[in-house]
């Protein structure tokens, strides 16, 4: 794995028995400061010996220059570490335990100089047996491709989508609407936040992205799907393809990507299971 720490250029890949993935960051040609963060929490032992699942985040900071920068990377850390460390537990609570801890974090921070106000998005996937599990907050986005199919898992929490899903704009006055960068929800910045937890069934050779808005804004759903099987399976190859894609069409922000293939139709291991005290009689 090869890792260049930092919100500002950001890359690492793995390989796996059951999946492989790949992850990028840029900050690409107009802002200074890269405020989006990603990282994964993907053991390398053999997985028969995993008491947990694989974990992937993207988060992309808000509140400008150091203190997006924070807020992120504070964000994917601090549900990493919950996730890592805590006792195994189911992915549905072990994932609102992580984003809440991830929002105290953010708020406990807020209260130092030169970071009031700042917050973050966050997008978190975990893959469970035979399913996915995807925990969100904010307009990053988490994507399934299937059978050369895109389709958007996660809804976003912004006024635009808000208009949108109630019909009072149309997309084509949404790509330019002048609150589209303006969110409903994010981390740090209530005391406590609601994450929307999506559960979708796994097929072999399913890929999953997840993406800052610097990549959706610019690389819409059919060309996601076409470089993700332009790069034949390898999840390193597709990371870098839908990166220098957004940035080849000038995204006027940030732009990270983590691509996540299923390589297997076995069950990917989750939590291990509690032993009582005691066992039963054989």
């Amino acid at each position: 794995m090869d890792v260049e720490a930092g919100n500002g250029q950001l890359a690492a890949h793995g390989v796996l028995a059951k999946l492989s993935w790949a992850m990028r960051s840029e900050p690409g040609d107009v802002r200074p400061h890269n405020e989006d963060f990603c990282g994964a929490f993907a053991p390398t032992t053999p997985d028969d010996a995993w008491d947990r699942g694989p974990l992937f985040v993207v988060a992309d900071g808000l509140g400008g220059h150091a203190a997006g920068e924070v807020a992120s990377r504070l964000a994917v850390e601090t549900l990493l570490h919950t996730w890592s460390t805590g006792a195994p537990a189911a992915p549905v609570p072990s994932l609102r335990a992580g984003v809440r801890a991830a929002n105290a974090a953010i708020v406990d921070a807020t209260h130092d100089a030169g970071k009031r106000g700042m917050g973050t998005t966050v997008s978190a996937l975990t893959l469970a047996g035979r399913e996915a599990v995807v925990a969100h907050v904010g307009d990053s986005r988490v994507y399934l491709v299937r059978n050369r199919q895109c389709t958007q898992l996660t809804n976003d929490h912004s006024r635009v989508a808000e208009l949108l899903r109630m019909r009072m704009i149309t997309p084509e006055q949404a790509a330019n609407h002048p609150a589209r960068s303006m969110l409903t929800r994010s981390l740090g910045a209530q005391l406590a936040v609601q994450a929307d937890v999506v559960r979708q069934a796994i097929e072999v050779e399913d890929v999953f992205v997840l993406c800052s808005d610097g990549l959706w804004d610019v690389v819409p759903r059919g060309d996601i799907a076409s470089t993700v099987d332009t790069a034949a399976g390898d999840a390193r190859v597709a990371a870098d393809a839908l990166v220098e894609t957004a940035l080849r069409r000038g995204t006027a922000d940030n732009v990270t990507a983590v691509v996540v293939r299923v390589k297997s139709d076995r069950p990917i291991p989750t939590a291990a299971p509690r032993r009582g005290l005691f066992r039963r009689a054989r």
